[in-house]
């Protein structure tokens, strides 16, 4: 672009919020979503800046925190600075601590000083519960730049935009993938008309935009978008639809890429679905990260699929460099499988581990999602559930069910008077089990955590491993005597 595009000095600002919740913790978190948006503004002639609030590499906050880096662990995961503040009214009645993670304030003051006075601003969002971190950064953009445009998108915004628009203070809200829209829109705002057509196929897409960020031992990678499955109680068909897949060796130079730029050793893999059509998509990456030898340890935070597991998959992902590997259970209840949408059976389950074993994955460091407070489930089939995987020598990771609009578990709720349909999002959050009733109070998701964390560690030391009291009238005889 050039000067007479209209566009020199045109500075568009990206912000990723805080998170303000009752527990937080960087699992290999980067907005991604916004780094593509930023990076897609500048190939189109944008200037952009970007405020991270969950950057935990920032320099001013490592000097108040006298560390030469991030308290956490060698692949980049660890926890949020955190500020206690005062609890929302709808959920004075938790007896937990409620906080801001990220930035202070005085931080991000500065940072926005720094930018000085853009031409717009874009604002991400995540978790619908999340949004007073979203309302806490426009408020504090709007007092310093008060006629300045802000256009916020993500998660929220996507799954609740009348919400969000009438309680954020955004002037404008963007649904879905925001490449074209919020191009389209800040094109419009500043008076740019644009006379060719602009593509957002994944392929077409540049890189996200790192460059603008701080970046430490790891990068996510994105290698499609949504998912093909319909489980009842996720989103992600609702947030990016069709499902669609990048070309693999696109996938592998920018893997490669990111480990000569950034010199990173951690890659994960922020994929919904990343074994869907393995032979022609993920295998073909890893072979390629063999062949190319690019040495690095790969993860996956979100879950794998059970069903796609096959023997050869899982020797090349030993092979290219899996650490964390885990899998998608969600229950071990044969009539619920079938009820959340019938992507995985046991024998599924119980396949794909004897596969990853046989590729030499050590069972015990194997994690196996499991879900608790699935509306209309009950505390038995959790606990079976658990010993269940323990019995097979994986590892239990317990995810509390979060009611998200839209879904058809969010349908389900809502009907059985589990939740409103009109529910203040903070209701949304799964720190107190919206949806679970009596069953699942705090008291007895804490158990059963403690309970699946003691036979994770039992796994480990091979220590025997007691039922506890309150659990074993719910297994009748089916407890495993380890």
């Amino acid at each position: 672009m050039t000067k007479e595009d209209g566009l020199s000095g045109k500075k568009i600002l990206l912000i990723n919020p805080w998170i303000y919740d009752f527990a937080a913790y960087d699992l290999w978190v980067k907005p991604v979503g916004l780094l593509y948006l930023s990076s897609f503004l500048r190939k189109f002639g944008y200037e952009t800046k970007i405020i991270d609030c969950l950057d935990r590499l920032h320099p001013e906050l490592l000097a108040r925190e006298e560390k030469s880096k991030p308290q956490g662990k060698d692949d980049g995961r660890g926890k949020f600075h955190r500020e206690e503040v005062e609890k929302p009214r709808l959920l004075s009645n938790v007896p937990r601590r409620y906080a801001r993670y990220g930035l202070p304030l005085d931080i991000f003051e500065a940072e926005l000083d720094k930018v000085g006075r853009p031409s717009a601003v874009l604002i991400t969002s995540m978790m619908t519960y999340w949004y007073p971190g979203v309302v806490q950064a426009i408020k504090m953009v709007k007092k310093r730049f008060p006629d300045v445009p802000v256009v916020l998108g993500g998660v929220y915004a996507t799954l609740l935009p009348h919400h969000a628009k009438e309680v954020t203070g955004a002037d404008f809200i963007i649904r879905g993938p925001g490449e074209v829209p919020a191009l389209r829109l800040v094109d419009e705002l500043l008076g740019r008309e644009r006379d060719f057509s602009i593509s957002a196929e994944l392929d077409s897409l540049p890189y996200p935009d790192y460059d603008g960020v701080r970046v430490g031992p790891f990068l996510p990678i994105l290698t499609s978008r949504g998912c093909p499955l319909s489980c009842s109680f996720c989103a992600s068909r609702l947030l990016f639809s069709p499902f669609r897949q990048r070309d693999p060796s696109r996938v592998i130079e920018e893997i490669e890429y990111y480990k000569e730029r950034y010199k990173i050793q951690h890659l994960v893999f922020y994929d919904d679905a990343l074994l869907v059509n393995s032979k022609r998509h993920i295998e073909v990456i890893l072979k390629g990260i063999i062949d190319r030898r690019l040495n690095l340890k790969l993860h996956t935070p979100n879950g794998l699929s059970p069903r796609m597991m096959t023997s050869e998959l899982a020797f090349l992902m030993k092979e290219a460099g899996f650490i964390t590997v885990r899998l998608s259970l969600e229950t071990a209840d044969p009539k619920r499988q079938k009820a959340i949408g019938g992507k995985v059976a046991n024998e599924d389950f119980e396949r794909a581990l004897r596969f990853l074993s046989d590729a030499g994955f050590a069972r015990e460091g194997i994690e196996v999602y499991l879900m608790m407070g699935l509306p209309g489930q009950r505390l038995r089939e959790v606990v079976e559930s658990i010993v269940y995987v323990n019995s097979l020598g994986a590892k239990v990771r317990l995810a509390s069910y979060s009611p998200i609009p839209g879904t058809a578990d969010w349908e389900k709720a809502v009907a059985l008077g589990l939740i409103a349909d009109d529910a203040d999002p903070l209701l949304h959050n799964n720190t107190i089990v919206p949806t679970g009733g009596d069953e699942f109070s705090l008291e007895v998701c804490s158990k059963l955590r403690k309970y699946a964390n003691l036979l994770n560690r039992g796994l480990d030391s091979e220590e025997n491993i007691s039922i506890p009291t309150f659990l074993k009238e719910f297994l009748n005889g089916k407890r495993r005597d380890n």
